[in-house]
Protein backbone atom coordinates (compact mmCIF):
# COMPACT_ATOMS: atom_id res chain seq x y z
CA UNK A 1 0.00 0.00 0.00
CA UNK A 2 1.26 3.50 -1.30
CA UNK A 3 0.58 6.39 1.35
CA UNK A 4 2.01 10.15 0.32
CA UNK A 5 4.63 8.73 -1.93
CA UNK A 6 5.68 5.98 0.77
CA UNK A 7 4.77 2.30 0.82
CA UNK A 8 3.81 1.23 3.85
CA UNK A 9 3.73 -2.64 4.92
CA UNK A 10 2.78 -3.87 8.59
CA UNK A 11 4.19 -6.42 10.55
CA UNK A 12 8.19 -7.40 10.46
CA UNK A 13 8.02 -10.32 7.83
CA UNK A 14 10.45 -9.64 4.87
CA UNK A 15 11.96 -6.53 6.62
CA UNK A 16 15.25 -6.99 4.75
CA UNK A 17 13.55 -7.58 1.06
CA UNK A 18 11.79 -4.01 1.48
CA UNK A 19 14.05 -2.71 2.67
CA UNK A 20 17.08 -3.86 -0.43
CA UNK A 21 14.08 -3.02 -2.89
CA UNK A 22 13.53 0.45 -1.46
CA UNK A 23 17.15 0.70 -1.59
CA UNK A 24 17.55 -0.16 -5.22
CA UNK A 25 14.45 1.47 -6.38
CA UNK A 26 14.72 4.77 -4.58
CA UNK A 27 11.38 4.67 -2.87
CA UNK A 28 11.03 5.53 1.07
CA UNK A 29 9.08 2.65 3.13
CA UNK A 30 7.01 2.25 6.08
CA UNK A 31 6.72 -0.24 8.28
CA UNK A 32 4.42 -0.50 11.08
CA UNK A 33 3.22 -2.77 13.71
CA UNK A 34 6.62 -4.54 14.06
CA UNK A 35 5.68 -7.27 16.20
CA UNK A 36 3.41 -5.11 18.00
CA UNK A 37 1.81 -7.77 20.23
CA UNK A 38 5.02 -10.11 21.00
CA UNK A 39 6.32 -10.03 24.56
CA UNK A 40 9.22 -8.43 23.55
CA UNK A 41 7.62 -5.68 20.59
CA UNK A 42 9.67 -3.90 18.01
CA UNK A 43 13.21 -4.73 16.24
CA UNK A 44 15.60 -7.50 17.24
CA UNK A 45 19.25 -6.69 17.34
CA UNK A 46 19.98 -8.55 14.00
CA UNK A 47 17.51 -5.90 12.51
CA UNK A 48 18.87 -2.95 14.39
CA UNK A 49 22.56 -4.44 12.83
CA UNK A 50 21.03 -4.87 9.21
CA UNK A 51 20.01 -1.14 9.04
CA UNK A 52 23.02 0.47 10.12
CA UNK A 53 24.65 -1.89 7.36
CA UNK A 54 22.18 -0.24 4.90
CA UNK A 55 23.10 2.94 6.55
CA UNK A 56 26.55 2.36 5.78
CA UNK A 57 26.41 1.80 2.48
CA UNK A 58 24.28 4.63 1.64
CA UNK A 59 24.77 8.35 1.32
CA UNK A 60 22.23 10.61 1.93
CA UNK A 61 19.44 7.62 3.80
CA UNK A 62 16.80 9.22 6.43
CA UNK A 63 16.16 5.96 9.04
CA UNK A 64 13.64 7.04 11.44
CA UNK A 65 12.33 4.33 14.53
CA UNK A 66 9.42 4.75 16.80
CA UNK A 67 10.63 4.72 20.54
CA UNK A 68 9.01 1.36 21.44
CA UNK A 69 10.97 0.12 17.68
CA UNK A 70 7.58 -0.85 16.19
CA UNK A 71 7.61 1.45 13.12
CA UNK A 72 10.38 2.52 10.79
CA UNK A 73 10.92 5.09 8.38
CA UNK A 74 13.73 4.59 5.57
CA UNK A 75 14.48 7.08 3.07
CA UNK A 76 16.96 5.15 1.09
CA UNK A 77 20.80 7.47 -0.53
CA UNK A 78 22.63 6.38 -3.07
CA UNK A 79 24.97 3.02 -2.80
CA UNK A 80 28.15 4.10 -2.25
CA UNK A 81 30.32 1.06 -1.43
CA UNK A 82 33.53 1.14 -0.48
CA UNK A 83 35.83 -0.88 2.23
CA UNK A 84 33.50 -1.23 5.34
CA UNK A 85 33.78 -3.34 8.64
CA UNK A 86 30.89 -4.60 10.18
CA UNK A 87 30.19 -6.71 13.60
CA UNK A 88 27.19 -9.13 13.05
CA UNK A 89 25.30 -9.53 16.32
CA UNK A 90 25.29 -13.58 17.61
CA UNK A 91 21.22 -14.00 17.44
CA UNK A 92 22.11 -15.00 13.54
CA UNK A 93 24.42 -15.71 11.08
CA UNK A 94 26.80 -13.88 8.69
CA UNK A 95 24.53 -15.43 5.38
CA UNK A 96 21.84 -13.43 6.92
CA UNK A 97 24.03 -9.80 6.40
CA UNK A 98 26.01 -10.93 3.30
CA UNK A 99 22.88 -13.11 1.49
CA UNK A 100 21.38 -9.03 0.32
CA UNK A 101 24.67 -7.61 -0.39
CA UNK A 102 24.92 -9.65 -3.38
CA UNK A 103 21.77 -7.86 -4.80
CA UNK A 104 23.35 -4.55 -3.61
CA UNK A 105 27.22 -4.62 -4.33
CA UNK A 106 27.04 -4.51 -8.15
CA UNK A 107 25.18 -1.21 -7.93
CA UNK A 108 27.41 0.72 -5.73
CA UNK A 109 29.26 3.37 -6.65
CA UNK A 110 32.84 2.45 -5.92
CA UNK A 111 34.01 -1.62 -5.74
CA UNK A 112 33.05 -2.77 -2.66
CA UNK A 113 35.30 -4.51 0.12
CA UNK A 114 33.18 -5.51 3.12
CA UNK A 115 34.61 -7.74 5.70
CA UNK A 116 31.89 -9.50 8.29
CA UNK A 117 32.65 -10.79 11.46
CA UNK A 118 30.32 -13.34 13.41
CA UNK A 119 28.82 -16.77 13.02
CA UNK A 120 29.43 -18.59 9.57
CA UNK A 121 27.91 -21.55 9.95
CA UNK A 122 24.27 -21.47 11.88
CA UNK A 123 20.83 -23.81 11.32
CA UNK A 124 19.32 -20.90 10.58
CA UNK A 125 20.68 -18.65 7.65
CA UNK A 126 22.42 -19.85 4.21
CA UNK A 127 25.98 -20.42 5.56
CA UNK A 128 29.57 -19.27 4.08
CA UNK A 129 29.80 -22.59 2.46
CA UNK A 130 26.70 -22.58 0.97
CA UNK A 131 26.88 -18.79 -0.69
CA UNK A 132 30.08 -19.34 -1.65
CA UNK A 133 28.48 -22.41 -4.12
CA UNK A 134 25.59 -21.14 -4.77
CA UNK A 135 24.87 -17.21 -5.02
CA UNK A 136 28.57 -16.54 -6.35
CA UNK A 137 28.24 -18.18 -9.65
CA UNK A 138 25.09 -16.61 -10.13
CA UNK A 139 26.46 -13.01 -9.34
CA UNK A 140 29.58 -13.69 -11.08
CA UNK A 141 27.28 -14.95 -14.73
CA UNK A 142 26.22 -11.11 -14.69
CA UNK A 143 28.76 -9.33 -13.17
CA UNK A 144 31.83 -11.67 -13.91
CA UNK A 145 35.29 -9.83 -14.25
CA UNK A 146 38.70 -10.32 -12.99
CA UNK A 147 38.59 -8.62 -10.35
CA UNK A 148 35.22 -10.56 -8.64
CA UNK A 149 33.21 -11.16 -7.17
CA UNK A 150 34.58 -13.27 -4.35
CA UNK A 151 33.81 -14.64 -0.91
CA UNK A 152 37.06 -15.48 1.41
CA UNK A 153 35.95 -17.47 4.74
CA UNK A 154 39.07 -16.17 6.22
CA UNK A 155 38.08 -17.99 9.95
CA UNK A 156 35.16 -20.06 10.50
CA UNK A 157 33.01 -19.21 13.67
CA UNK A 158 30.56 -21.96 14.60
CA UNK A 159 27.18 -20.86 16.90
CA UNK A 160 26.82 -19.62 19.17
CA UNK A 161 29.94 -18.15 20.19
CA UNK A 162 30.99 -16.82 16.20
CA UNK A 163 34.64 -15.16 16.16
CA UNK A 164 33.96 -16.18 12.21
CA UNK A 165 35.34 -13.27 9.81
CA UNK A 166 34.10 -13.31 5.75
CA UNK A 167 35.88 -10.76 3.33
CA UNK A 168 33.15 -10.11 0.48
CA UNK A 169 34.65 -8.23 -2.58
CA UNK A 170 32.13 -7.15 -5.53
CA UNK A 171 32.90 -4.72 -8.71
CA UNK A 172 30.36 -2.14 -9.89
CA UNK A 173 27.96 -2.32 -13.29
CA UNK A 174 27.02 0.48 -14.69
CA UNK A 175 23.49 -1.81 -16.06
CA UNK A 176 22.90 -5.59 -16.98
CA UNK A 177 22.42 -7.49 -19.54
CA UNK A 178 19.03 -9.44 -20.42
CA UNK A 179 19.31 -12.71 -20.65
CA UNK A 180 17.55 -16.52 -21.29
CA UNK A 181 18.87 -18.87 -18.76
CA UNK A 182 16.74 -22.32 -20.28
CA UNK A 183 18.91 -25.30 -19.66
CA UNK A 184 19.70 -26.70 -16.48
CA UNK A 185 21.55 -29.28 -18.13
CA UNK A 186 22.61 -33.03 -16.26
CA UNK A 187 24.59 -33.53 -13.27
CA UNK A 188 28.00 -34.42 -13.63
CA UNK A 189 29.82 -34.11 -10.30
CA UNK A 190 29.69 -33.48 -6.53
CA UNK A 191 32.00 -31.40 -4.67
CA UNK A 192 31.63 -30.48 -1.42
CA UNK A 193 33.23 -29.70 2.39
CA UNK A 194 33.25 -31.39 5.66
CA UNK A 195 34.12 -29.09 8.25
CA UNK A 196 34.75 -29.56 12.36
CA UNK A 197 35.66 -27.17 15.19
CA UNK A 198 36.73 -28.69 18.81
CA UNK A 199 35.81 -32.02 17.89
CA UNK A 200 37.66 -35.22 16.96
CA UNK A 201 39.08 -34.79 13.24
CA UNK A 202 37.72 -38.48 12.60
CA UNK A 203 34.00 -36.95 12.74
CA UNK A 204 34.66 -35.04 9.46
CA UNK A 205 35.52 -38.49 7.72
CA UNK A 206 32.69 -40.09 9.23
CA UNK A 207 30.59 -37.54 7.61
CA UNK A 208 31.72 -37.20 3.96
CA UNK A 209 31.93 -41.22 3.82
CA UNK A 210 28.26 -41.56 4.85
CA UNK A 211 27.61 -38.68 1.90
CA UNK A 212 29.60 -40.22 -0.38
CA UNK A 213 27.42 -43.87 0.48
CA UNK A 214 24.73 -42.40 -1.01
CA UNK A 215 26.13 -39.96 -3.84
CA UNK A 216 27.97 -42.89 -5.08
CA UNK A 217 25.12 -44.93 -6.50
CA UNK A 218 24.29 -42.54 -8.86
CA UNK A 219 27.67 -40.94 -10.04
CA UNK A 220 31.05 -41.58 -9.71
CA UNK A 221 32.99 -38.30 -9.53
CA UNK A 222 31.93 -37.40 -5.65
CA UNK A 223 35.02 -35.56 -4.24
CA UNK A 224 34.98 -33.68 -0.20
CA UNK A 225 37.69 -31.75 1.34
CA UNK A 226 37.84 -31.66 5.05
CA UNK A 227 38.55 -28.40 6.83
CA UNK A 228 39.64 -28.99 10.86
CA UNK A 229 38.90 -25.09 11.97
CA UNK A 230 39.47 -24.13 15.78
CA UNK A 231 36.63 -22.17 16.22
CA UNK A 232 35.21 -20.34 19.34
CA UNK A 233 32.60 -23.24 19.53
CA UNK A 234 32.25 -26.89 19.09
CA UNK A 235 30.64 -28.34 16.15
CA UNK A 236 30.76 -29.85 12.61
CA UNK A 237 28.69 -30.22 9.43
CA UNK A 238 29.05 -30.47 5.72
CA UNK A 239 27.82 -28.72 2.66
CA UNK A 240 27.79 -30.94 -0.94
CA UNK A 241 27.76 -28.87 -4.05
CA UNK A 242 26.77 -30.26 -6.89
CA UNK A 243 27.17 -29.39 -11.12
CA UNK A 244 25.88 -29.96 -14.25
CA UNK A 245 27.52 -29.57 -17.65
CA UNK A 246 25.30 -26.63 -18.48
CA UNK A 247 26.63 -24.68 -15.48
CA UNK A 248 24.28 -25.12 -13.13
CA UNK A 249 25.10 -25.33 -9.18
CA UNK A 250 22.96 -26.51 -6.44
CA UNK A 251 24.02 -27.14 -3.21
CA UNK A 252 22.84 -27.94 0.23
CA UNK A 253 24.19 -28.70 3.89
CA UNK A 254 23.20 -29.96 7.12
CA UNK A 255 25.01 -29.64 10.35
CA UNK A 256 24.97 -30.45 14.44
CA UNK A 257 22.64 -28.54 16.42
CA UNK A 258 23.97 -26.02 18.59
CA UNK A 259 25.58 -26.52 22.30
CA UNK A 260 23.23 -26.33 24.88
CA UNK A 261 19.88 -26.49 23.05
CA UNK A 262 17.77 -29.93 22.67
CA UNK A 263 19.94 -32.44 20.82
CA UNK A 264 22.39 -30.20 21.14
CA UNK A 265 26.55 -31.03 20.83
CA UNK A 266 26.87 -31.49 24.18
CA UNK A 267 23.17 -33.19 24.70
CA UNK A 268 22.88 -36.85 25.31
CA UNK A 269 20.91 -36.63 22.00
CA UNK A 270 23.43 -34.66 19.48
CA UNK A 271 22.97 -35.89 16.02
CA UNK A 272 25.87 -38.36 14.72
CA UNK A 273 28.21 -37.59 11.93
CA UNK A 274 26.80 -40.40 10.05
CA UNK A 275 23.01 -38.46 10.20
CA UNK A 276 24.73 -35.49 9.15
CA UNK A 277 26.05 -36.98 6.34
CA UNK A 278 22.75 -38.85 5.00
CA UNK A 279 21.16 -35.40 5.62
CA UNK A 280 23.20 -33.16 3.60
CA UNK A 281 23.21 -35.55 0.82
CA UNK A 282 19.12 -36.27 1.12
CA UNK A 283 18.55 -32.72 1.10
CA UNK A 284 20.92 -32.42 -2.23
CA UNK A 285 19.43 -34.81 -3.78
CA UNK A 286 15.98 -33.06 -2.87
CA UNK A 287 17.57 -29.93 -4.46
CA UNK A 288 18.61 -31.84 -7.72
CA UNK A 289 15.18 -33.57 -8.05
CA UNK A 290 13.64 -29.25 -7.53
CA UNK A 291 15.81 -28.85 -10.48
CA UNK A 292 15.91 -25.31 -12.02
CA UNK A 293 18.51 -23.20 -13.29
CA UNK A 294 19.66 -22.54 -9.47
CA UNK A 295 18.88 -23.36 -6.44
CA UNK A 296 16.19 -22.74 -4.06
CA UNK A 297 18.65 -19.76 -1.91
CA UNK A 298 19.62 -18.17 -5.23
CA UNK A 299 16.24 -17.54 -7.18
CA UNK A 300 15.55 -13.80 -5.15
CA UNK A 301 18.81 -12.66 -6.68
CA UNK A 302 18.22 -14.05 -9.64
CA UNK A 303 14.82 -12.96 -10.07
CA UNK A 304 16.16 -9.64 -8.60
CA UNK A 305 18.56 -9.47 -11.96
CA UNK A 306 16.00 -10.38 -14.37
CA UNK A 307 13.69 -7.58 -12.86
CA UNK A 308 16.56 -4.95 -13.24
CA UNK A 309 17.81 -5.92 -16.86
CA UNK A 310 17.30 -3.53 -19.86
CA UNK A 311 14.01 -3.51 -21.13
CA UNK A 312 13.89 -6.82 -23.06
CA UNK A 313 12.74 -10.25 -22.35
CA UNK A 314 14.50 -12.22 -19.66
CA UNK A 315 13.31 -15.95 -19.10
CA UNK A 316 14.67 -18.47 -16.53
CA UNK A 317 13.53 -22.17 -15.66
CA UNK A 318 13.21 -22.29 -11.85
CA UNK A 319 11.65 -25.35 -9.61
CA UNK A 320 9.08 -25.02 -7.15
CA UNK A 321 9.07 -21.52 -5.91
CA UNK A 322 9.92 -21.01 -2.14
CA UNK A 323 7.46 -19.11 0.37
CA UNK A 324 10.10 -16.68 0.42
CA UNK A 325 10.69 -16.35 -3.99
CA UNK A 326 6.67 -15.67 -3.49
CA UNK A 327 7.34 -12.97 -1.20
CA UNK A 328 9.80 -11.25 -3.30
CA UNK A 329 7.81 -11.45 -6.47
CA UNK A 330 5.39 -9.77 -4.85
CA UNK A 331 7.51 -6.94 -3.35
CA UNK A 332 8.89 -6.56 -6.92
CA UNK A 333 5.72 -6.10 -8.47
CA UNK A 334 5.50 -2.94 -5.15
CA UNK A 335 8.77 -1.25 -5.98
CA UNK A 336 9.46 -1.71 -9.79
CA UNK A 337 5.93 -2.58 -11.06
CA UNK A 338 7.25 -5.46 -12.55
CA UNK A 339 5.32 -8.40 -12.94
CA UNK A 340 6.76 -12.36 -14.06
CA UNK A 341 4.76 -14.36 -16.43
CA UNK A 342 4.77 -18.06 -15.16
CA UNK A 343 4.13 -20.94 -16.94
CA UNK A 344 4.54 -24.59 -16.64
CA UNK A 345 7.76 -25.74 -18.66
CA UNK A 346 7.38 -28.39 -20.86
CA UNK A 347 10.16 -30.84 -20.98
CA UNK A 348 11.68 -32.16 -24.12
CA UNK A 349 9.58 -35.76 -24.94
CA UNK A 350 12.26 -38.38 -24.23
CA UNK A 351 11.80 -40.72 -27.49
CA UNK A 352 9.81 -44.34 -27.13
CA UNK A 353 8.84 -46.69 -29.52
CA UNK A 354 5.44 -46.83 -27.89
CA UNK A 355 3.86 -43.54 -28.60
CA UNK A 356 1.17 -44.07 -26.30
CA UNK A 357 3.50 -44.26 -23.12
CA UNK A 358 2.96 -41.41 -20.79
CA UNK A 359 5.34 -38.85 -21.28
CA UNK A 360 8.14 -38.99 -18.41
CA UNK A 361 9.30 -36.30 -16.57
CA UNK A 362 12.57 -35.67 -14.35
CA UNK A 363 12.15 -34.21 -10.94
CA UNK A 364 9.61 -31.99 -10.12
CA UNK A 365 7.23 -29.17 -11.81
CA UNK A 366 9.42 -26.73 -13.00
CA UNK A 367 8.21 -22.95 -13.90
CA UNK A 368 9.07 -20.70 -16.66
CA UNK A 369 9.34 -17.15 -15.29
CA UNK A 370 9.50 -14.06 -18.15
CA UNK A 371 9.76 -10.41 -17.56
CA UNK A 372 10.81 -7.88 -18.86
CA UNK A 373 13.00 -5.53 -17.44
CA UNK A 374 12.67 -2.02 -16.26
CA UNK A 375 16.36 -0.73 -17.60
CA UNK A 376 17.58 0.03 -14.40
CA UNK A 377 20.76 1.95 -14.34
CA UNK A 378 23.59 2.54 -11.78
CA UNK A 379 23.30 6.10 -10.94
CA UNK A 380 26.15 6.33 -8.84
CA UNK A 381 28.31 4.51 -11.41
CA UNK A 382 27.62 7.28 -13.81
CA UNK A 383 29.06 10.03 -11.25
CA UNK A 384 32.49 8.59 -10.96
Amino acid sequence: MEVGGVLTYEGSKCLRQRLILSTLSGKPVRIRNIRAKADDPGLKDYEVSFIRLLDCLNNGSSIEVSQTGTALLYRPGILTGGRLEHSCPLSRGIGYFLEPLFMLAPFCKTPISITLTGITNNELDPTVDMICASLVPVLRRFVGSDDGPSVKCVRRGMSPGGGGRVVFTCPVRRSLTAFQWMDSGQIKRIRGVAYTSRVTPTVANRMLDAAKGMFLKFLTDVYFTVDNAKAVSPGFGLCAVAESNKGTIVCAEAMSHTPGQEGGVAGAAASTPEEIGEKAASRLLEEIWRGGCVDAIAQPLLLTFMALAPTDVSKAVLGPLTPYTMHFLRHLRDFFHVTFKIDEHKEERIAEDDSSLPERRTGAAKLVLTCIGVGYSNIGKGQI
